[in-house]
């Protein structure tokens, strides 16, 4: 299944990318067109009134306020909605034919060069964020669901079906453009339905059971939108507007689900769902107001900028993953990526360097050779001071709080050696464990007359183990910590479990449920609690041996015992505790 969702968004994220490609590299084409401003009427197919003209309509004698006739073909249709320079209408005026080819449209003004340049940036950022999320968190239903919702969208921005010149493409990009957009509402929908828990009961549990049918449904409606529209010579047949009604219930009962979640969610869980809610709900404000003003009438051209409000989606959500771990994906950022990063900065920055010396400075000159040296130079020996502060600085700024809770778990491990009460140390143990950690429970088992028990848990089914099952014998023999899943047979309680070794031999181990977040332990989270395990393990069994040598020392003092008996006994019990006073043995349940 994770293979099947991983593959799925691969695909589609491979079509958005080849779409990036060919617009990036027709961008300075802004399409074609007939010089004609106006609308299709709504009522009748083949008619549309002009409301002002331009070359090449008013050279053919078209005026404003006319009302044109043109064959209501699927093929015309697709012209007049996405025109590239080349396409031939012929309309008729009424009195005569007029025969249009359109021309290439003029160059893409400052503003419209911002607005692509601004789409295709969030296009990448979408598609980006949904690549690495599914690619470790597939098994993740929440996670599956926002990383189809991130590519669809991505896919979904700007993608113009002009930049094909052959109609069946241009009919093809419509109807996949239409699948894409379907995909964001039902991707919202099915998050809302697992995030931040898998709904089980109420209005969510209903949300979720009804997930596959509405998927099958708005699918059919956006395709059939399309296809019934343009088999109708662009009359709209109704289903355009239920498209988008069902659209925006979609999306509505998304919203409502996480309102619902949020209210239910615990104080811990509020702070992330308001980012994840106010994600949502300024980037698709502005897909709302579009469509409502498609419904009304509104030149889609008029309103276009009311979707910059999508770039937020992207930009936010990678903030709320990272510093807030919504998902609790922290391979998203790392040294790697950083270092890219820069190197791109540096790059660019070398590159724009170089082309103001070429305009500033006499090309070939001497001076104009110095200073490139100098300047690759400067930049060269700067790269590894700028990394290094760049990636100190995000690396504090994302995961501060997990390097605090990490900071936790190894400062009470270096604390459990002094602890002088073993119930003290089992209960602190389990409680750092899976406060600091955001585990589901912990236990703390030690061994006990050849068997392994739980002295402390918060883990439902803390049972006893023997010495012979299976974790407990993979501990025993590799000394390393062991994943409960791996081992079928196991009665072990929990995912994790983190052997505590002492002379060798397994006194106990630390086992840990699942976190909260359903996301495995990160290595750094798993060295820490190997640690405290281990710490732990060995200040146990010092106390033991402390509760030991007081039992010896108050037997040795005893005169009514054979005084060889005595002397064997004071040998064993530590001088420092020989040189105190005998006294009664201090008695622990432990």
């Amino acid at each position: 299944m994770a293979r099947f969702w991983q593959g799925l968004v691969g695909v589609i994220a491979a079509i958005a990318l080849v779409s990036l490609a060919i617009i990036v590299i027709h961008f300075r084409d802004a399409g074609g067109t007939f010089g004609l401003d106006g609308s299709s009427d709504r009522t009748q197919p083949g008619v549309f009134h002009v409301t002002a003209v331009k070359p090449p309509a008013s050279g053919a004698g078209v005026r404003a306020g006319d009302t044109l006739r043109y064959d209501p073909s699927p093929a015309n249709v697709l012209k007049l909605s996405s025109t590239a320079p080349g396409d031939r209408i012929v309309f008729h005026d009424g009195t005569r034919d007029v025969v249009l080819t359109a021309t290439a449209a003029s160059k893409l003004s400052t503003t419209n060069v911002a607005f692509l340049i601004t789409f295709l940036l969030a296009k990448l950022a979408f598609v980006a964020m949904a690549i690495l999320i599914i690619w470790r968190k597939a098994d993740d239903p929440a996670a599956r669901a926002l990383a189809v919702f991130l590519v669809a969208f991505g896919a979904a921005i700007d993608f113009d079906p002009v930049i094909f010149r052959a109609l069946p493409l241009r009919a093809a990009a419509l109807l996949l453009n239409q699948i894409f957009v379907a995909l964001t509402a039902v991707g919202v929908y099915a998050f809302s339905c697992y995030f931040p828990q898998t709904a089980d009961r109420g209005f969510r549990q209903w949300m979720r059971r009804l997930l596959p049918a509405l998927t099958v449904v708005i699918a059919a409606v956006a395709l059939g939108a399309v296809v019934v529209d343009y088999a109708r010579g662009g009359v709209g047949s109704g289903l355009g507007s239920t498209y988008v009604l069902l659209y925006l219930a979609t999306v509505g009962a998304a919203i409502v689900s996480l309102m619902l979640s949020y209210r239910n969610a615990s104080a811990g869980e509020r702070a992330r769902m308001r980012w994840v809610l106010g994600t949502f709900a300024v980037g698709l404000s502005g897909i709302v107001l579009l469509l409502l003003a498609a419904i009304v009438g509104v030149n889609p051209n008029d309103a276009q900028p009311l979707a910059l409000t999508i770039i937020t989606i992207p930009f936010g959500l990678a903030y709320v993953i990272l510093r807030h771990r919504v998902l609790d994906i922290t391979f998203v950022v790392n040294r790697a990526l950083v270092y890219s990063i820069v190197s791109v900065i540096v790059v660019g920055a070398f590159i724009i360097f170089e082309w103001l010396l070429s305009h500033l400075v006499e090309s070939n000159s001497r001076t104009s050779v110095l200073l490139q040296l100098g300047g690759a130079l400067a930049l060269g020996l700067s790269v590894r001071f700028v990394h290094a502060r760049v990636d100190a600085h995000v690396d504090d700024f994302f995961f501060r709080d997990r390097h605090l809770a990490e900071e936790a778990i190894r400062r009470f491990a270096q604390e459990a050696a002094l602890i002088t009460d073993a119930d003290v140390l089992v209960k602190r143990t389990v409680e750092v464990a899976q406060r600091n950690a955001r585990l589901t429970g912990a236990a703390f088992y030690a061994r006990r007359n050849g068997l392994y028990l739980a002295l402390y848990s918060t883990l439902p089914n803390a049972t006893a183990l023997d010495e012979n099952d299976e974790a407990v014998l993979a501990m025993r023999t590799w000394h390393n910590p062991v994943h409960g899943q791996a081992f079928m047979d196991s009665r072990l309680c929990g995912d994790d479990a983190f052997p505590m070794m002492v002379r060798g031999q397994l006194a106990g181990f630390l086992a840990c449920g699942t976190k909260l977040s359903h996301e495995s332990l990160a290595p750094d989270e798993r060295d820490a609690l190997r640690v405290l395990a281990r710490d732990a393990g060995i200040a146990l069994d010092s106390l033991r041996i402390a509760r030991i040598e007081a039992e010896l020392a108050f037997l040795s003092a005893d005169g009514e015992l054979p005084p060889a008996v005595r002397l064997r006994l004071s040998s064993l019990v530590a001088p420092q505790d020989r040189a105190q006073p005998a006294g009664p043995p201090v008695r622990s349940s432990q």
